[in-house]
């Protein structure tokens, strides 16, 4: 893609506008007390809230990864959207009344009130943490990588590297927090309003473009595997994101970040009353069915235009798979033309700084009420205000620090996030729950369930972050390895059922003294909450009748986009008189056209139909005629060290390409012939091999002469393929 001179006006016009309307915010309230610059005076509307909670939901991440998502996994990581809706309909009914009541500015504040100084010193620091890691750090990382994508190569001739990377981080971090340290949380919600329709536009056009290309939604029907069009899963999907996961960890995750993270819940305590306090989530709540839409299932349009021939295949990594994570990016260079280009990269640029600079406002108002004025009582407004900037421009530096480590990390953005989330969700979760509805929840409880919650979920999450580097923390078939290979939510799911019974059992043997104040924040039932108050709204604006109407709704969403089809994933082996096949691609041949598949067999031989890299697999009954061609050469690393040895795959080539070898005292050096020359170094106690493509007899590379076939009479795991020169072959 060329960014040209329309493009980058586009976005030029886009980012001035956005500055100065955060520096008029400031200029409109240069007097501010403390309430006005943190909690923008009380003033918003439940309008405003809704679309300032969804706008600093939504960040870069969701733009790059759900589309890399819906291209391997289909629409089931939209569960993370459509979930949202029951979360944010308690945050509305149980969670926002209690807020208001209590007239507090932060969280942790009203953790004081209900539980003790102790959970809310301990809260406030882990919810500074979870803003700088989560919010501020994964964002900083995927808006980098995007603009070393898109505007980068239009100045520099080698737009990456560790320096180029860094730049780009510091200049995401200036604009946004010029209006941010300038504007406090008025600035913000005002910015995150026309961000949001900005973002909704470019990502619309994306959607509905992609679509027309290929021929509307029942193009797209056949042009995919069904299991891509279902949200909901069944226990064999490989991607581990199943129903009973969804249902029992999603809530955990859930009720964490839109109920008790600091960075969503000050959108309600801006609110004006009670009323828009209320309303304002549930809007929120409608919001969030449009992600699936315009963040997920561009990348199944994308699968099915690459799968169709209209565009171009993704580019591919070393290893010859499709780089799924440019699936955006990819989308961007192929189908849209100037100025919409710089309106849709405008578009990512406003998800990353609404992220940034809502959680860098909520940064501010931590430190500012929950630290620094807990020592400096009688401080005033006006010093605090300063304190609460200095904060801000402290947390952008420590995140600019976390985003550089995050960029030498391994594993996949969106994963690596996940896995957090188990670290910091349960134990927050625990202690607001239980302390909004249990009355004997007590402050001993609250805070060793903090401490020993979040110390054990994070330990448990750095594990599962190292062993998806590839690092090996214990046997394979140890119960230590098949713990940590659960999957995060259903693992939340896990860590809040433990925690639960901890905070019962340590409120048991330490009750709580209430006092008149913490008493007033629980329910003494939750029907209480559902009660109309004299000063309700009535009619559709009722908050009981919008809460009702977005479950019915999304109930029907879940109904009408679920298949419960079991598609079986399966894969093996293939060998050719004994020995493993190697490079070659396997080709499945159905009734059904969208079931059928064209796998690539590894330099073990080995090849899977349904992983959590591409959706796949087959219903029971599925008759498959099988053909092999061979495509691929592999320069393959072998890892010996320790008691599971592997391959690492360092260049997959097209079969035939030339390679050069060089020897020298201090290890080998392959060149790879390609259009652009690769150039591969390895030290001298390094096994490297040059694994040529395994011919494939002519009989087999045709279905109707390679009497290959595979029924799957049942749940099937494995199968592999056995081939023989001469004699009888076949699937077993």
């Amino acid at each position: 893609m060329q960014i040209t001179a329309l493009d980058l006006a586009v976005i030029v016009v886009y980012l001035a506008g956005i500055v100065g309307l955060g520096c008029w915010a400031w200029m409109r309230r240069r007097g501010a007390e403390g309430s006005d610059y943190f909690l923008a005076g009380k003033s918003l509307s439940w309008v405003m809230i809704g679309l300032a909670l969804f706008a600093t939901n939504i960040s870069t991440i969701h733009l790059v990864s759900f589309a890399q998502n819906g291209f391997t996994s289909g629409l089931t990581y939209g569960n993370y959207e459509w979930m949202a809706a029951f979360t944010l309909v308690i945050l509305a009914l149980f969670f926002a009344p209690f807020y208001l009541r209590s007239g507090v500015a932060t969280l942790p504040d009203f953790m004081e009130r209900r539980y003790s100084p102790g959970t809310r010193n301990y809260l406030a620091v882990l919810s500074i943490l979870s803003a700088i890691m989560v919010h501020i750090g994964f964002s900083l990382h995927t808006g980098a990588i995007v603009l070393e994508g898109t505007i980068l190569p239009a100045f520099l001739p080698e737009p990456s590297g560790p320096w180029v990377h860094f730049a780009t981080i510091l200049g995401l971090c200036a604009v946004t927090a010029v209006y941010t340290i300038v504007g406090g949380l008025l600035a913000v919600v005002l910015t995150e309003s026309l961000q949001t329709l900005i973002m909704l536009a470019g990502s619309i056009c994306i959607t509905l473009i992609g679509l027309h290309m290929l021929g509307g939604w029942s193009a797209l029907v056949e042009s995919v595997h069904p299991v891509n069009l279902s949200i909901l899963r069944p226990s064999t999907d490989p991607t581990g994101v199943t129903w009973y996961a969804v249902f029992l960890g999603y809530p955990v995750l859930g009720v964490w970040y839109w109920c008790t993270d600091q960075t969503i819940v000050q959108r309600v305590l801006g609110a004006r009353d009670e009323n828009h306090a209320r309303l304002g989530p549930l809007f929120a709540g409608f919001i969030k069915i449009l992600p699936v839409f315009l963040f997920v299932l561009p990348g199944i349009v994308a699968l099915g235009l690459v799968r169709r021939g209209i565009i171009p295949p993704l580019p591919c990594n070393a290893d010859g798979s499709p780089a799924t994570d440019q699936t955006y990016t990819h989308l961007l260079k192929t189908i849209l033309w100037p100025g919409m280009r710089g309106l849709v990269i405008a578009a990512m640029l406003a998800a990353l700084m609404s992220t940034v600079a809502g959680a860098l406002n909520s940064i501010a108002t931590l430190f500012s009420y929950d630290i620094y004025k807990r020592w400096w009582p009688e401080v005033e407004d006006r010093r605090l205000i300063w304190i609460g900037r200095v904060a801000t421009a402290v947390a952008m530096l420590v995140a600019v620090g976390w985003s550089m480590i995050l960029a030498r990390s391994k594993t996949t953005i969106f994963q690596a996030m996940v896995d957090v989330f188990p670290g910091l969700a349960p134990p927050t979760a625990v202690v607001f729950l239980w302390g909004v509805f249990w009355r004997r929840a007590s402050a001993t409880g609250a805070f060793w369930t903090l401490i020993a919650g979040s110390v054990a979920g994070l330990c448990i999450s750095a594990a599962k972050i190292a062993t998806e580097d590839g690092r090996t923390l214990a046997d394979p078939n140890s119960l230590i390895a098949q713990f940590l290979a659960i999957n995060s939510l259903f693992m939340a799911f896990l860590l809040f059922v433990a925690e639960s019974g901890f905070l019962v059992l340590v409120s048991l043997l330490f009750p709580h003294n209430h006092t008149p104040e913490s008493e007033s924040l629980v329910w003494k039932s939750p029907w209480d909450a559902l009660r109309r108050q004299p000063d309700t709204w009535r009619g559709l604006l009722d908050f009981r009748v919008m809460a009702a109407l977005l479950i019915v709704t999304m109930v029907a969403l879940y109904v009408g986009f679920s298949d419960f089809t079991v598609y079986y994933p399966f894969g093996g082996r293939v060998t050719l008189d004994g020995q493993p096949v190697s490079g070659a691609v396997l080709f499945l041949d159905s009734d059904r056209n969208v079931l059928d598949a064209e796998l690539t067999v590894g330099p073990d031989g080995r090849y899977q139909f349904g992983t959590k890299q591409q959706a796949g697999g087959a219903p029971e009954g599925t008759r498959y005629r099988v053909r092999l061609e061979p495509r691929w050469d592999y320069v393959v690393r072998l890892d010996a060290a320790g008691k599971h040895p592997s391959e690492t795959v360092l260049a997959a080539v097209p079969l035939g390409t030339p390679i050069r070898e060089f020897s020298a005292p201090d290890g080998r050096t392959l060149v790879i012939e390609l259009p652009q020359r690769r150039v591969i170094r390895v030290g001298p106690d390094v096994r490297v091999e040059i694994r040529r493509a395994t011919p494939i007899p002519k009989r087999f590379r045709r279905f109707d002469t390679s009497g290959l076939e595979i029924l799957l009479s049942g749940p099937p795991g494995t199968v592999d393929i056995v081939l023989h020169s001469e004699g009888a072959s076949g699937a077993n």
